[in-house]
């Protein structure tokens, strides 16, 4: 074969020709998303716990009702009043009507019509309209009296299901043998495999929706997030976030559980947040600890522990309808994650055929969402900025 005569100063365009240029290539290969899954994250380390069987089941229960509402509107002179929860009530129960007025129940009532006695303070009888707030205080009794009557709460049954997780992948060995820049193939494999196993469990714990479907061979499950929980302390704000409005969210879930709470939060609303607290924003030394990094917000002795959560956002960045608007304050002590024994992602090697010749592994997980108490917790939803 002729050679190839080059007739000027040779250049990196010959070795290119020649394909004799050694690549400066980088030994790490670098992921857009390394860590995507904060809360699986947070679980794993500090609230996790087995379950021997895949519907996970727990009971809750509360203290007795003091509120109730006027189920009819009320005159100055009525001797009874019509209620919407008669069970809540009891004989000698004082209750504030109108934010003002004192009246005693006189009788524990069988039916929603309450017999009372007004004026049992320093208030004189008022009218009030129906929906009006009743407020059980306490209750006096008389001297020498008997037993009062009897109430407790039925303990309230709630579920939800563990999720198999499965994300295969293999290689041929072949390929597993090819020497490759950024790092060798099939450990990076592994390790890209293991975050993407760890994504699908961290968006079915926020948005999952519970499920067991029984027609096939075999039960297929679906856990239920945290998203779904949450139904009681949920505000929409419906447009740009402010310091007021924040504080007015925050002051719901902390009617109860601890002064401690995570706010697991979309980026537009750690923006909103930046913008009008970076004075009382402080980051948080104990990254070891939780295993996520962590901002702290305090207000009024409410610590929120806030963790910026990358996957609450949508495929438009500039769309912050749904997730991406998103924010949830959880009471960690009442969230947990539960799997089955031996199946908190598991690595199970050589799933390959027997003649293949390749090699092909899985990382497994079969574990659910336990969230105990939602008035615990809180959802604040459509923010936009």
């Amino acid at each position: 074969m002729a050679a190839t005569v080059i007739q000027d100063a040779r250049s990196t365009q010959d070795q290119d020709t020649e394909t004799r240029r050694v690549r400066d290539v980088s030994a790490m290969l670098a992921h857009l998303e390394p860590d995507a899954a904060p809360l699986v994250t947070f679980m794993a380390r500090l609230r996790k716990k087995t379950t021997t069987d895949p519907k996970i089941e727990w009971f809750e229960d509360e203290l007795l009702p003091r509120f109730d509402v006027l189920g009819a509107s009320l005159t100055a002179a009525a001797t009874s009043m019509t209620v919407t929860n008669y069970k809540y009530f009891r004989k000698d129960d004082y209750v504030r009507v109108n934010k003002k007025e004192i009246i005693r129940v006189t009788t524990t009532p069988t039916s929603t019509t309450v017999a009372i006695a007004r004026a049992k303070g320093e208030e004189s009888a008022v009218s009030a309209g129906n929906g009006t707030q009743l407020h059980i205080l306490s209750n006096a009794n008389q001297e020498g009296a008997t037993r009062r009557s009897l109430l407790s709460t039925q303990k309230v049954p709630q579920y939800n299901f563990t999720q198999i997780f499965r994300d295969p992948f293999g290689m041929t060995n072949t390929a597993r043998g090819t020497k490759t820049f950024a790092g060798q193939d099939w450990t990076q494999l592994q390790s890209e495999q293991l975050v993407e196993h760890k994504k699908g469990m961290e968006q079915a714990f926020l948005l999952g929706q519970r499920h067991e479907d029984t027609s096939g061979t075999h039960p297929q499950r679906a856990t239920r997030g945290i998203s779904r929980f949450i139904t009681t302390n949920v505000v929409n704000v419906a447009g740009s976030l402010t310091e007021d409005s924040f504080d007015d969210f925050l002051r719901r879930p902390f009617r109860y559980g601890k002064k401690t709470k995570i706010l697991m939060a979309s980026p537009v609303l750690i923006m909103a947040v930046n913008g009008f607290a970076k004075d009382k924003l402080q980051t948080v030394v104990g990254a070891k600890t939780y295993g996520v990094t962590l901002s702290r917000y305090e207000n009024a002795g409410r610590n929120v522990m806030i963790l910026e959560h990358n996957l609450m956002t949508n495929d438009d960045l500039n769309d912050f309808t749904g997730v991406a608007g998103e924010g949830y304050l959880l009471d960690i002590e009442d969230i947990m994650l539960r799997y089955i024994g031996g199946r908190l992602t598991v690595h199970k090697p050589n799933i390959q055929d027997n003649d293949a010749d390749a090699r092909e592994d899985e990382h497994l997980t079969e574990a659910g969402l336990e969230a105990k108490q939602e008035r615990k917790h809180g959802k604040l939803t459509g923010v936009t900025g």
